[in-house]
């Protein structure tokens, strides 16, 4: 059986099985080797460095005290829902640039077959190459899709929508990327959006109907918020990603979504900083779905949403740093969970996150510095919760000479120190890479304001949306666009299509090609063969 054919069975015998209890009875993703047996997983997302791994599970049924073995070590389970249906492995101490065997057991019976996954190289080893699949926005629950407040022309089935994103995360795979970067948007399930009640609020009946409602005066765990929000988020992360990515270990962080709202502003509503409910889903979902950052010792410990008691010794919620050797450091941080609206002192980041990104821009330790952050440097859809002051006006075009309704300049003064710090780095090329804007872009950021990039440009991409349907042009009029301050040469009119960028990494180069896919235009069939529209390279 064809690979796209298995995929499309599995799914129409798994679809919606998820929405009435915690996971889904098959596995609807089908792993990428169809002769691996999954078992009594439903789901597994690793993490690692040179010497740990952290990983995430869940399964279709409870299990009791799971087991991982990894080579000839046992690191037991750490029940991460109420229930016994998700589970974390913690595995420390091991050897560096090592492929493990790894097995699940359950009072000595295999929940599953075995699999490889291999360690990264030691910070101190010269790796000639690494190869990164990357995207963003990859959530949304298929039942969602054809009740979306969208032209019939851009509505998706909820089988297409869920064979799309599965199609398009395998043909990365496929590419053999050491690693998946996430940039988040996992989940789209907004509480209240824009004041109103549209789909995906929770005062929504149709979303009431689908997965229940949550109640803000009870914990998320330990209650019917906990099967609420497995109702909500299971289709959007097991059916998804299943096994698929075993062998292949992810870094996955929040954005705006993730917090169950999207960025509004307005006089009805202002949905950040995120209010504690928000927070407590958006970490309860990481605490399931997804593992944490693991330790570097270049970060900080003692960064803001770091150290919590709930997770694993010396990991971190929103900011984390995939270390491949010293050929490569990518530094991920989440622009939301501590934004402030403190004036011209407000930030993104908080004041520790920023030293650190500061100072690691400015390291001569590595070869390549890449800047991973959930909101994107050198463009704007005049959103209010941006680095610009950009708003669209009445012309079509963005201006930031407009009011723009509780934006603050704090956070333009630390996007100015943040490019500036990677442009003074002049032994190497900057470069940044973000998600958020459901686009695909490239350019080289030569001025910022009165700041002249021109002996060192930073080169700045966006990577590509794997899932969604609605792009920035279709509710606020205007594509991803260049803000005022920010003087930039583009390498190609960005793109709203779905898809994802493969990054190769040398000693003298990053190189990124971009995959695109358009769901009304073109056949399913086509991604297990989609080759590259565009091919870049710093």
């Amino acid at each position: 059986m064809k690979r796209s054919t298995f995929i499309k069975s599995s799914f129409i015998l798994g679809t919606g099985i998820s929405l009435i209890g915690c996971l889904n009875e098959e596995n609807t993703t089908g792993p990428i080797d169809n002769n691996w047996n999954a078992g009594d997983l439903a789901h597994i997302l690793p993490t690692l460095n040179h010497q740990r791994m952290l990983i995430s599970t869940s399964f279709r049924r409870v299990v009791n005290q799971p087991i991982l073995k990894v080579g000839n070590r046992s690191f037991e389970g750490q029940m991460r829902d109420s229930k016994g249906f998700f589970w974390a492995f913690d595995c420390p101490e091991l050897e560096a640039e090592t492929e493990y065997e790894l097995q699940l057991f359950e009072a000595n019976v295999a929940l599953c077959d075995s699999w490889p996954l291999k360690t990264f190289p030691k910070p101190s080893s010269d790796p000639e190459h690494l190869r990164l699949m990357i995207y963003s926005c990859a959530g949304g629950h298929p039942k969602v899709q054809d009740m979306l407040p969208v032209p019939d022309k851009e509505k998706e089935s909820p089988d297409h929508f869920a064979r799309k994103r599965i199609e398009l995360l395998h043909r990365g795979i496929s590419l053999n990327p050491d690693a998946l970067i996430i940039i988040g948007d996992t989940v789209y399930w907004d509480l209240n959006g824009n004041g109103k009640k549209r789909l995906g609020t929770m005062q929504d009946p149709r979303a009431i109907d689908l997965a229940g409602k949550f109640d803000e005066s009870l914990p998320i765990l330990g209650t019917e918020n906990e099967e609420v929000l497995k109702r909500v988020v299971s289709p959007q992360i097991i059916d998804l990603y299943g096994t698929a990515c075993r062998s292949t270990p992810i870094f996955i962080f929040n954005d705006d979504h993730d917090y169950f709202e999207n960025d509004e502003a307005n006089d009805a509503i202002v949905t950040f900083p995120p209010k504690a409910f928000q927070l407590a889903l958006g970490r309860a979902v990481q605490q399931l779905y997804f593992p944490e950052f693991l330790p570097d010792e270049n970060r900080p410990l003692d960064l803001p949403g770091s150290g919590a008691a709930d997770r694993v010794e010396g990991s971190s919620e929103a900011f984390g740093t995939l270390r491949y050797g010293k050929l490569a450091e990518l530094l991920m941080y989440d622009c939301r969970r501590f934004v402030d609206l403190n004036g011209t002192k407000a930030v993104f980041v908080p004041e520790a996150a920023e030293n650190w990104l500061i100072k690691r821009s400015q390291s001569q330790d590595i070869k390549h510095c890449i800047h991973v952050p959930s909101t994107p440097y050198g463009w704007s859809a005049g959103k209010w919760l941006e680095w610009y002051p950009d708003i669209l006006g009445q012309d079509g075009v963005l201006h930031d000479d407009l009011p723009k309704y509780m934006w603050k300049r704090g956070w333009q003064n630390q996007h100015n120190r943040i490019l500036s710090a990677m442009h003074e780095a002049k032994f190497r090329k900057p470069v940044t890479i973000s998600g958020d804007l459901h686009t695909f872009a490239s350019g080289r950021i030569y001025r910022n304001g009165d700041m002249d990039f021109e002996s060192n440009p930073i080169h700045a991409f966006i990577a590509g949306a794997l899932g969604c349907t609605v792009f920035p042009s279709t509710f606020r009029k205007i594509k991803a666009s260049t803000p005022n301050a920010i003087y930039m040469e583009e390498d190609f009119e960005n793109v709203e299509e779905n898809g994802f960028s493969i990054v190769d990494i040398d000693s003298r180069n990053i190189k990124v090609d971009m995959y695109k896919y358009l769901w009304s235009r073109d056949d399913l069939d086509e991604i297990a063969e989609l080759a590259p529209f565009q091919k870049l390279s710093t």
